[in-house]
């Protein structure tokens, strides 16, 4: 493929991304208005929540990313967003929250095969050089996403019932289908179609690539350990804003800072020269965001005023800083896995990013409960600390 044309199909790749991406924010007010609001639900129902939205990325995954790779990445992106679309139009006729649960369940089984697919797509729509580049962009529209999607999904509330939402979601979910429908046939110089294996085997096959590269083992489990130490003090932003002393509008001033500080980092690194040491970009962004983690830990231990400003500017840095560690592991993952291997690699990593979702939150919440809400921080850039100087071990390594 001749590069202008790369770079159009990339285009349009990217745009396609901004309603799939969309729709994964744009109901996430109207499930917990619903939950909260309508049912009145018992807050150990959020917490089934959160294992609703997770726990398919962690089973289905693997094998999602394995059929990402038997197939043509264009089915995938298609089938995937219309998959989406069903199940997020199914809510709106969920009679109880057991029943809603169940149908987010399945859409994030649906939803697990798009990553996958999309990260197959930027690296055959990319070269080396580019991949930096192109996951800057996609990083960007992601985090964007976050902060617009659930923006929007507030302000109609205003006029609409959650349930309405649903159905308004779906679409911007077909959106997404038909722009990926409308993409030429993205090729790729591999595939992995041998039907003599399982898909049990390809996924374990997945794991032998992933243990026997000295890149993508330390990438993988290091990514790993940054959303462990991320999910580690996540969960308690609004009551360490609380703690000090901050209102409810500061709590989402800053939960914007951090998606406006991942855009900017995102588009930072998109805009960049190709570099040639992506372990050095996140050791810095991980050395960094752990002393502005441990800062406010602090904060909070020793009961220190700080400004609106500067806390709300400590998330900004956070959300570049996340950028940092991102954008360059998923370069990393592009460059060193086959096209026939890509799928179940990528999904290996959403699973293992999954594990540390599912377990970190429970761990900083026991030790605020037996310390405070500082000392969870703290714990959390401790281990990007680790993560921070594993990486800048690995600088040379590529």
């Amino acid at each position: 493929m001749a590069p202008s044309k790369m770079s159009l199909d990339l285009r349009n790749l990217l745009i396609a991304q901004v309603p799939a991406d969309f729709a994964d924010w744009l109901d996430f007010v109207a499930i917990g208005a619903l939950l909260a609001y309508v049912w009145q639900v018992d807050p150990f129902v959020f917490a089934l929540l959160a294992v609703s939205l997770g726990l398919p990325y962690l089973i289905v995954g693997p094998f999602a990313g394995v059929a990402v790779d038997r197939a043509q990445i264009n089915r995938v992106l298609v089938i995937s967003n219309i998959g989406r679309a069903v199940m997020t139009a199914a809510l709106f006729f969920a009679p109880s929250w057991q029943v809603l649960l169940l149908f987010i369940l399945l859409r994030s089984a649906v939803d697990s095969f798009f990553t996958p697919a999309k990260q197959a797509a930027i690296q055959a729509l990319s070269d080396k050089d580019s991949r930096m580049r192109a996951n800057g962009l996609s990083h960007a529209i992601n985090q964007a996403s976050k902060i617009a999607a659930p923006a929007l999904g507030g302000a109609l509330l205003i006029w609409l019932t959650p349930q309405a939402i649903f159905l308004v979601n779906a679409i911007v979910s077909v959106i997404a289908a038909g722009l990926f429908f409308r993409l030429p046939v993205i090729a790729r110089a591999q595939t992995n179609a041998d039907a003599k294996m399982s898909m049990m085997d390809e996924v374990k096959l997945g794991l032998v690539t992933v243990r026997g590269s000295m890149v993508l083992r330390p990438a993988l489990a290091m990514m790993g350990a940054g959303y462990f130490a991320m999910f580690f003090y996540d969960t308690l932003i609004a009551p360490l804003t609380r703690a000090l002393g901050f209102s409810q509008t500061i709590l989402g001033l800053s939960l914007a800072a951090v998606g406006a500080g991942g855009v900017l980092g995102a588009l930072a690194l998109g805009a960049a020269k190709p570099t040639k040491r992506p372990f050095l970009l996140v050791a810095i962004g991980s050395g960094v965001g752990a002393v502005l983690v441990i800062a406010l830990g602090v904060f909070e231990l020793a009961r220190l005023g700080v400004t609106v400003w500067i806390y709300t500017g400590i998330f900004g840095a956070l959300g570049l800083c996340s950028a940092m560690t991102v954008v360059p592991y998923r370069t990393v993952i592009q460059n060193h896995v086959a096209p026939g291997q890509i799928g179940r690699v990528t999904a290996l990593s959403e699973a293992i990013n999954t594990v540390a979702l599912l377990t970190a939150p429970f761990i900083g919440a026991a030790i605020a409960s037996v310390l405070s809400f500082g000392a969870a921080f703290v714990a959390g850039g401790i281990v990007m600390l680790f993560v921070a100087r594993r990486a800048y071990q690995l600088r040379r390594l590529y």
